[in-house]
């Protein structure tokens, strides 16, 4: 009897040990749940980093002191990207082969998501970028799905849609030019949107000329363009090379509103372009708008004493957004969130509701219009032209 029992006990203990090794990670509660941010730490649009690794930060403190994910304490793991591809998939590669972290959150640069993008469907370990609004981010140039890629914004064609529709119908103006970065996807995806939504409005496209980040002279371009006469100026570009781009063509005396992206959207933005972009619009996410969003910012400036940079926003949108993909499945493995991702139906963060398109990862969500003041940026509303 007591050899019987013994032998149950034993087969018991084994039994045991068989049917909880698929759930390890769940039963794991040593051991924190580590997550990756990749962003520019460094270099000209650190601020973004910095504000997206602070709203992780910030985030994961709050999850902790409410007992974490599943039992188990969220770990973040910030590395930098420079804002450049090559350092952003190394810290990617690092973050799942070095780290051994189960999502990463970054960047905020098309042009760095996408070669991510490839790299994650060798690594199964999915990436959640959070303003990188190429199409390409999260589909191949053949239209097929980086499984593993997802984004928080809103796309390139939507942004340039919004931007062109408001130009020519909100404002009323109906010749424009653009002023393109070749060398950035972002640049000409949205532009060539907003040209091509301008122009099937009814309006002129007087100029088009084209130059790239560096630059830092764009006179040339811009003299040609003033010799247009446009009534509207299409500038695609981040907040730096706006504000160079908006001193220079007000010194060559071109009067046109200038539109833009969610590129521009920085408090920076004021500071940098000394008043050349009064009278400015551009098109992105509400930002602090929303009243929650406002009221997490409270509890990030105590902390942070910081700027009020959206990326701090995306930061715990994409943090809070794997957190619901854990919680649905149930244990904290790359592949289960991956599926629990792309089968969202309902988000809600900070940057207002969202739902995923599962054939493309794009989020469906709403964008907004903002007014470049002269000394400071004024939050127009909610747009969408099909209302």
């Amino acid at each position: 009897m007591k050899k019987s029992w013994l032998i149950l006990s034993v087969l018991f203990v084994l039994l045991f040990a068989v049917s909880s090794t698929s759930f390890a990670v769940d039963l794991d509660t040593a051991n924190p749940i580590k997550i990756g941010y990749v962003g520019a730490l460094s270099g000209d649009t650190a601020l973004w980093g910095q504000a997206g690794l602070n709203g992780l930060n910030l985030t994961a403190e709050m999850i902790n002191e409410d007992g974490g994910i599943l039992g188990r304490e969220v770990q973040i793991i910030g590395l930098d990207g420079k804002g450049a591809a090559d350092d952003s998939v190394a810290a990617y590669k690092r973050l799942v082969e070095q780290e051994g972290v189960v999502a990463v959150v970054g960047t905020n640069f098309s042009s760095c998501n996408i070669p991510i993008a490839a790299v994650s469907d060798e690594l199964h370990v999915p990436v959640i970028a959070t303003a990188a609004s190429n199409e390409l981010v999260t589909v191949d140039a053949e239209g097929n799905l980086h499984p593993y890629s997802f984004r928080l914004c809103f796309i390139d064609p939507y942004m340039g849609y919004l931007a062109g529709s408001y130009a020519y119908n909100e404002l009323g103006l109906r010749k424009a030019a653009i002023i393109e970065d070749i060398t950035d996807p972002y640049s000409t995806g949205v532009g060539g949107y907003m040209v091509e939504t301008f122009t099937s409005l009814g309006g002129e496209l007087v100029a088009r000329e084209e130059a790239q980040s560096g630059d830092n002279d764009f006179r040339a371009q811009l003299t040609k363009i003033a010799m247009a006469q446009p009534d509207v100026l299409f500038v695609p570009w981040n907040y730096v090379n706006v504000a160079l781009i908006g001193e220079q063509a007000r010194e060559l005396g071109i009067t046109a509103v200038m539109v833009g992206a969610d590129g521009w959207d920085t408090n920076e933005l004021i500071e940098l372009s000394r008043g050349a972009l009064e009278g400015s619009y551009y098109v992105s996410r509400p930002g602090f708008n929303l009243p929650e969003a406002a009221a997490y910012f409270e509890i990030y400036d105590a902390k942070f004493h910081s700027s009020k940079e959206t990326e701090c926003l995306y930061g715990n949108d994409g943090l809070m957004w794997i957190k619901q993909a854990i919680e649905a499945a149930g244990f904290a493995d790359p592949t289960a969130i991956r599926d629990q991702l792309e089968a969202t139906e309902s988000f809600d963060g900070l940057l207002g509701h969202m739902s995923v398109d599962p054939t493309n990862h794009n989020p469906s969500r709403d964008a907004a219009i903002f007014r470049v003041d002269a000394d400071q940026v004024t939050y127009v509303g909610i747009y969408d032209p099909a209302k």
